[in-house]
């Protein structure tokens, strides 16, 4: 009975810090030309030899010491396994992909928040270190093209392993690769999703 208990305690305790945490981040889809199945058809294809490379750039903390690379290789480790539905990896060291073309985005606290497909095309991208707020803008290229955006935000994670930090990355790339289906299996019709 006690065992019982104690069980019942731990998964409350467990699903109350989900719902607190989850509350502190927010994230949302950005507009893409490729349809959901699609996004994850190209990802599983990035995946399928090697981790997919992931980079994250511009003023992400305030106070953290942790160095540019640092904070990528944390953000990869975090995207990791994240995927709902899928095993997919990823690296910050995009040389060692079998696919480097094909790549996620991640600027930190953009200045001035544009297009999301500037994130693709290599362009120098202004940031801003800002106390109080971050925000994660991710785009997912094969080259300079767009296949995904989505961007998350929070205020103060605190470094790459606060659990805040860690629960923006995993929110960005469920909201890069979503795992609602857009097509009609078999029938060649398509179906609106509210994107």
């Amino acid at each position: 009975m006690g065992q019982k208990i104690k069980t019942r305690v731990l998964t409350a305790g467990a699903i109350l810090s989900v719902v607190i945490l989850s509350g502190c981040v927010t994230a949302m889809r950005g507009y893409s030309g490729v349809d959901n199945e699609g996004k994850r058809d190209y990802l599983n294809y990035a995946a399928s030899k090697t981790p997919v490379c992931l980079t994250l750039s511009g003023a992400a903390f305030v106070d953290d010491k942790a160095t540019a690379s640092e904070v990528a290789v944390a953000a990869a480790r975090h995207a990791s396994g994240s995927i709902l539905g899928s095993p997919a990896r990823f690296t910050a060291d995009c040389a060692s992909t079998a696919y480097p073309d094909y790549r996620i985005v991640i600027l930190a606290n953009a200045a001035i928040v544009g297009s999301p497909d500037q994130l693709c095309k290599d362009e120098a991208i202004a940031t801003r270190q800002t106390a109080g707020n971050l925000r994660l803008d991710a785009a997912f290229c094969a080259k300079s093209e767009v296949l995904s955006t989505a961007w998350s935000k929070a205020s103060d994670p605190a470094g790459t392993s606060d659990p805040v930090f860690r629960q923006m990355i995993r929110s960005l790339m469920n909201e890069l690769f979503p795992i609602n289906r857009d097509r009609e299996r078999g029938s060649g019709v398509f179906r609106l999703s509210n994107n």
